[in-house]
């Protein structure tokens, strides 16, 4: 696949070439890989040369970290701390913590672009009755994703008012816990903007999406602590702030954590967008590598298998 001619299979020019039916999907395209390119230039912007210095600290790390992670979110703030000291996201009055919990979200947001990049730039379109589904799918937390992963990072994109919407998808490796997370990241503000995607982790464990956040947020409660030099004895019983917290975050990323599962399933097949919109030659699904050449994001039309 030529990446370097791959948006040209969704002009605009072209759309007149497609039925009706699928107009939306060149539209949709454009609009999700102009946001992209606009995220992966402000993160280069405030972050000069951040992709190749985290690339090269993946390659420095090599077999200690799983396949299926990038690279942790530690040596990310690493890296941060080491080159851009400076540079971190700043707000004003904050200092201490405040200044810490925005590098950790600096750090959090360049792992998910970071990931997506290294995997091949890949947005996948789930079909909408699939997504109706998706959206009653429970309470399970898949606590197996690492061993069904197929890629790094991946982009779920949707159609949108203004073009185009989406979320970062990736998995993270916490090496001083030796545990594995969901990282969710929705890119969803009326214009692209770094400092604006939320980055929601949610440990792989559990049994329900509603525990694993659970211990997700006595985590991050552990964490504060740490920074703080404080001792809280949280109250998990029915009804608590960590209860209520825990509740909020399971209802708001039950479906991604559904989408992430499905998409690591054999219950999917995503289909190469480019071979509707243009005569590329159909990809094989997953991607063997990301490409040495080439920017544009490629397109991937998810639905059931068979």
């Amino acid at each position: 696949m030529d990446r370097d001619t791959y948006a040209k299979n969704f002009a605009k020019r072209r759309e007149s070439e497609l039925d009706g039916q699928f107009r939306w999907m060149p539209r949709m395209y454009r609009a999700a890989a102009s946001r992209l390119e606009k995220l992966e230039k402000q993160a280069e912007r405030q972050f000069p040369r951040v992709f190749d210095r985290l690339d090269q600290a993946r390659d420095a790390a090599g077999d200690s970290i799983p396949t299926w992670c990038w690279l942790p979110v530690a040596q990310v703030q690493q890296v941060l701390a080491d080159h851009y000291p400076h540079r971190t996201t700043r707000a004003p009055g904050a200092t201490g913590s405040g200044l810490a919990a925005l590098a950790a979200s600096d750090a959090a947001r360049l792992q998910a672009i970071g990931a997506w990049r290294a995997a091949g730039r890949h947005m996948i379109n789930i079909h909408d009755r699939t997504v109706l589904e998706l959206r009653k799918a429970g309470d399970r937390m898949p606590a197996d994703l690492p061993q069904r992963w197929p890629l790094q990072g991946l982009y779920v994109v949707s159609e949108a008012p203004n073009g185009a919407l989406g979320a970062f998808l990736h998995l993270e490796w916490d090496e001083r816990e030796q545990r594995a997370e969901l990282r969710i990241a929705p890119d969803v503000a009326p214009t692209a903007a770094l400092d604006r995607i939320p980055v929601q982790p949610l440990h792989l464990e559990g049994g329900t999406v509603t525990e694993a956040a659970r211990r997700t947020v006595l985590t991050l409660q552990a964490g504060v602590d740490a920074v703080l030099g404080t001792e809280t004895i949280p109250d998990i019983s029915p009804g608590s702030a960590v209860d209520e917290a825990a509740r909020m975050i399971a209802e708001k990323n039950a479906f991604w954590v559904a989408a992430a599962d499905w998409l690591a399933s054999d219950r999917v097949t995503p289909f190469d967008a480019a071979v509707m919109a243009g005569a590329e030659p159909a990809a094989d699904w997953p991607p063997a590598k990301a490409p040495s050449t080439g920017r544009a994001p490629m397109l991937w039309l998810a639905g059931p298998a068979g």
